[in-house]
Formats: structure tokens, sequence, C-alpha cells
């Protein structure tokens, strides 16, 4: 009897302990998840992400772990929203599958369990994501980090630059780089233990290794979106950043810093009068510095002193400067403003015999490098090309000389078209225009092709 009774007891034990393996059994598989979903578990709060919201379409199909609501060009000509993030990693319960698919369509059981996922539970009829099981491929300390404060992508950027290692794509294509165009997400990380959440085309762009984002006292950078996460992005000022995580489907890239400080932001303003550059002084209003701001103001190019509103310069050389106010102390951003100084002196001339522009009789090398440094057009017969800027074609080099190679590629690759500014043998009017003098240069210039 009493062998029958273990035998029994041996019995219901292990129905028991089958039943509870069978309970927790894990099925895994990959799900389109929110932003806040992605993140649950990962940052420190996912209470103000949504979604991102484009006022362009020219990147609608940049990333492909993102989902959209594009339609089309015509469609959704004012706009678009990155919704989320497609083929995420999660594991759920074998008996909570049926619903999980009920609340989550988009999930699609997987034949094995991969190397890094999500996990994901149900609670009160929804689905509750929990911290992210990475699977981190490299830590990564010797990277460089860099700051900018006033980047056209966002109030702030960093910059991760590699030394002894090449993971981040930071090139037109996804050939040799592990995190590319199929990047899922981006955490940064501070001293004090703040975790942010990056999102696509808002903070994460094509090239990786940038990474930006804007705070509500600013919010003046890249107005082309709406962030929506500007109550956790403000927590960053005043941190110092240690950690920055890449995600990718399977894996994840870390790198560690020593820390890079992100300087504090404040309602503030700078602006400069634009002057004659002969007058050798104009105004400057600042406003709006945090408490013990300690100014120091410099501008490239030219030697400067402010004090009482009023900026001085000592020598005569037009052109588009930026005035620029850092904090001593180190503790809050960078002001910056752009000005342009003019004058009505022609201080280049064209050298026929040598095909470069030089410096006018009377006139400074210095003068010279001011004019060819703010070329800003180049007119050739009548048809005009940046020298400057996105899409700058360089005519006329930085040290004068005319380039009769010159020419204009559009389209890439395969499809890319060149075509030569000079395509035959002959004489060509050229007209030169530079910020801040308000004369041109025209001449004429012979070229044998």
């Amino acid at each position: 009897m009493k062998k029958l009774i273990a035998l029994m007891i041996a019995l219901m034990l292990a129905a028991a302990l089958g039943t509870a393996m069978a309970e927790e059994a894990t099925v895994y598989g990959t799900a389109t998840l929110t932003y806040a979903e992605f993140y649950a578990g990962d940052v420190s709060s996912v209470d103000s992400i949504d979604v991102v919201t484009s006022a362009t379409t020219g990147k609608s199909g940049t990333f492909s772990n993102t989902v959209s609501d594009f339609v089309d060009e015509e469609t959704s000509k004012d706009g678009y929203h990155l919704t989320g993030i497609a083929n995420v990693n999660v594991a759920v319960k074998a008996e909570d599958v049926e619903a999980y698919k009920a609340i989550n369509p988009t999930f699609v059981e997987a034949a094995e369990a991969p190397s890094q996922y999500k996990p994901v539970s149900l609670e009160d009829g929804k689905a509750v994501y929990g911290a992210t099981v990475f699977n981190i491929a490299a830590t990564v300390s010797d990277a460089e980090i860099e700051v900018v404060t006033d980047s056209h992508w966002g109030d702030y950027q960093l910059n991760i630059v590699e030394t002894s290692t090449q993971n981040i794509r930071n090139a037109r294509s996804d050939d040799g780089f592990a995190v590319g165009s199929g990047i899922q997400g981006i955490i940064v990380e501070t001293k004090s233990g703040l975790k942010v959440g990056m999102e696509h085309l808002q903070s994460i762009w094509v090239q990786p290794w940038e990474i930006s984002w804007n705070v509500t006292v600013d919010n003046s950078h890249n107005d082309e979106l709406k962030y929506d996460n500007l109550a956790e992005l403000d927590k960053l000022m005043g941190e110092t950043v240690n950690r920055v995580l890449f995600i990718n489907q399977n894996d994840a890239y870390a790198y560690e810093f020593e820390g890079a400080y992100l300087p504090i932001k404040t309602v503030s303003g700078m602006s400069v009068e634009n002057a004659e550059s002969a007058s050798l002084e104009t105004s400057v209003s600042v406003n709006g510095l945090g408490e013990g701001y300690q100014e120091h103001y410099a501008v490239k190019g030219l030697d400067v002193t402010v004090a009482d509103g009023k900026m001085t310069w000592e020598k005569d050389i037009p052109g588009a400067y930026t005035l620029v106010l850092t904090d001593d102390s180190g503790v809050y951003a960078l002001l910056s403003a752009p000005f342009v100084l003019s004058s009505d002196m022609l201080p280049v001339a064209f050298d026929a015999d040598n095909g470069e522009v030089v410096a006018a009789e009377g006139y400074s090398d210095e003068l010279l490098q001011a004019f060819l440094a703010n070329l800003t057009t180049v007119t050739v017969n009548g048809k005009e090309y940046n020298a400057s800027g996105r899409g700058a074609v360089v005519i006329i080099n930085d040290l004068g000389e005319l380039d009769t190679e010159a020419a204009v590629t559009s389209g890439r690759g395969a499809d890319a078209v060149v075509t030569p500014v000079f395509e035959e043998s002959g004489s060509y009017e050229i007209t030169l225009k530079a910020t801040g003098f308000n004369n041109v240069l025209t001449f004429t210039a012979e070229v044998t092709k």
C-alpha cells in the first residue's frame, strides 16, 4: 500500500511539474511596437513618448525597422508620422500567445529563441513590456564623443567618433557597418542614472553616429519636426553622458565614455547689428543669461571687444561673421549670432595670364582671402552657381584659381549625370559675388579644352 501511495504521489508531482513547465513555456517571435512599448523598462520614463511627426516625405523609407502612416508623395505631402518599431523580438508565455495576438496582430511566431528580445506579459487584458534582454555584441571604451549645442539637426547633438572600431554607419551605405539603417533605437545614459530613448528622424539619423534633440527652452533647431518627448529630453540638460547604447534587432553596441557634459540652456538670446566694416563698431544685444554666466566673446577671423552693448574691432575686413558667447565656467551652453560687415571696396582682380583671382592693386592678401572665403555665387555666361553650402560647385577654389574642369553632378551612382561648367573652348564672362562686398568682380576668361 505504501508503495502504491508513493507512486501516486510521484505521478501527481510529475503531472504538477509538467503543468507548471507548460505554463512557463515561452514562445518567441517578432512584433511591431510603439516607441513607448519598445523603450519600456529600458529608459527612465516613456510617459511623454508618442510618435514622430515629420513635415517632409523625402526620408519616409530611410529606416527598415520603422513603421509609419506614410501613403505616397501626394497623399502625405503635408507630412506623416513614424508610429513605432517593426521586427522587435519579443517573448511571451505560451499560455498567453493567442491573447497576445488579439492585442497585437503583428506578432509572428519564430522557430527558435532570438539572441535579444523583449519580454511581454498580459495584465488586465493589456500587453505590458519589460526590460529588454540585451545581447551586447561589443562594448567600446575608446571612441570620442563631441557635444554640439547649436546643430542644424537639433538644439543638442552628440557625435560619436570611433577610433579603433568601425561599427556605426558614418557613410551613405550600410556596407561594412553593424549599426546602420536597420537600427531600432538608441539610449543615451548619464552618470546620474538617467536613461533617455531616442526616436528616428527626430534624434536618430541616417548616419546614426549623430544623435540630436531639441529642448523646451530652445526648440529652434530642426523645426521640420515636432518633438513629442521634450519633457524627458529636457532632463538631459546639465547631465554628463557616459554611455550610449545602439540597439539593433538581434544585438546592441555599447559605447562608454569618461563623460560628456551637456551645458544648460536658458531662455536667452543674442543679436548683432549688421554694419559697415569701416565703422569699426556695432550694437550687440544679450539677454537671459544664467546666473553666474562668465561671458567670453569671440569672432573667428576678427579680433573683437564687447562691452556695454557695443562690439568693436580694429581691421576693416568685410564678410559674414558669427559672434560666439561662451561661459568660461562651463555650466551654460554657448550663444551665437551671425552678422555681416559690408563695404563698397573691391579688393580683387583677375590675372588672365595665370587664370586666378588676385589682390587688386593697393589691397592686401588678407582682403583677398576674405573675399574668397565669402564667395557666394559664381555666374558663368549668365548661369549662376552656388559657391558655398549644399550643392556648391567649386569654380574658383580657396586659392583663387579658376578650375576649367569644374562640373555639376546630379543624381547618384549609375544614374549620376556630370555636366561641365565649361563645355568647350572659348571666352566666358564670369562674375563673382561675395557676402559683405557690395561690388562684384566681372571678368572674361579664355578657356582651352
